[in-house]
This record gives C-alpha cells, sequence and structure tokens, in this order.
C-alpha cells in the first residue's frame, strides 16, 4: 500500500515562484527579438549623428538585438528553473537537490546581469572613444523599445533575485526537509 504525501505550502509556493522565474526570465529575450533590430537601428542612426560609424559596434561586437548567445543563457536558464519547479512539484527528493545546487548559480547570474547592466555605459564610452557620448546611444536604444519595457524588465530582476532567495530558503525549511526525506 503507498502512502501519500501531502505537499507542504512551501514547497508549492517555490515550485510556483520557479515557474514564475522562468517566464520572467524570458521577458527581455524575447523583447529584444521583437525590437531588436529598431533598437540597433536607433543606436547606429545616434552613432552616425554623433559623426561615427555604426560600424563600431559590429566591430566591438556590441549587439543592441538579441541573437546567438544572448539568447541562449536566458532560455537555458528558463527551461532549467521549469524542469526544477516540475520535479519539487512532483515532490522529486532530485528537485530539491538540484534546485539547492542552481538556484544560487541563478542568483548568481542575476547579479551579474544587474553588475553588467550598470557598467554598459561605462563600457561602451570606452569602445567609443572620449569624444563620444554613449550614453546618447544608450538612451537612443532605449527609446526604440515599448516604454512598458524598462520597468518591466526593472521588475523582472527585482522579482528573480528575490524568487531566487525565497526559493532557496523555502526549501530549506523544515516541512520542505521532511516532504522529500524517503
Amino acid at each position: 500500500m503507498e502512502i501519500t504525501r501531502n505537499r507542504p505550502r512551501t514547497v508549492t509556493f517555490a515550485g510556483v515562484l520557479q515557474l514564475l522565474f522562468a517566464l520572467a526570465f524570458l521577458i527581455v529575450p524575447v523583447a529584444g527579438l521583437v525590437f531588436g533590430a529598431d533598437v540597433q537601428a536607433a543606436a547606429e542612426a545616434e552613432l552616425v549623428r554623433q559623426g561615427l560609424s555604426p560600424s563600431v559596434l559590429a566591430e566591438n561586437g556590441v549587439h543592441f538585438d538579441e541573437g546567438g548567445y544572448a539568447l541562449v543563457l536566458p532560455f537555458t536558464t528558463a527551461v532549467i528553473a521549469a524542469l526544477l519547479a516540475w520535479l519539487n512539484l512532483a515532490g522529486k527528493r532530485a528537485g530539491r537537490i538540484l534546485t539547492l545546487i542552481l538556484q544560487p548559480i541563478f542568483l548568481a547570474l542575476d547579479v551579474f546581469i544587474l553588475a553588467s547592466q550598470a557598467s554598459k555605459a561605462e563600457y561602451l564610452q570606452s569602445i567609443l572613444g572620449d569624444g563620444a557620448n554613449a550614453q546618447a546611444v544608450l538612451d537612443a536604444s532605449a527609446r526604440a523599445y515599448p516604454a512598458w519595457l524598462l520597468p518591466v524588465s526593472d521588475g523582472r530582476l527585482v522579482f528573480t533575485l528575490l524568487a531566487s532567495l525565497a526559493v532557496i530558503i523555502l526549501l530549506l525549511l523544515p516541512s520542505a526537509r521532511a516532504y522529500f526525506r524517503k
């Protein structure tokens, strides 16, 4: 006779947070796919307005449109987070163990994204040189996105940071530990 275990709310909440985390990680790359060509064109037009060649971006590997590796990381992260959520919601011990290993990595990834966003103006300025206005290029590219995207993107970053922390804490609680014990 099989004993059924009731899933504690802590595990359910952690799984739901992981699913929302997965969806949130897709916001920016999907927007980049949809609006990326316009954003790239706006950045290049600003460079031309400043008297610079728009090819300086491509020559230095700077792209405002999403593609290639810029899509792989967020999509892979979303798939892994969704798989971990499914394993946790299904009561699989491996899901909890893998979550406690991978969710801190996701947290570090968010911190890296935050740091790279904070330093992108300085990086672009170093590429363009002293005679250029990197912030104007960034502002022009940002204006090519719909107005709602920046607040949603900022909210996504805050949410994914907090969700990662919450998932880790929830799965370390005694009720979750007891649920995943054989």
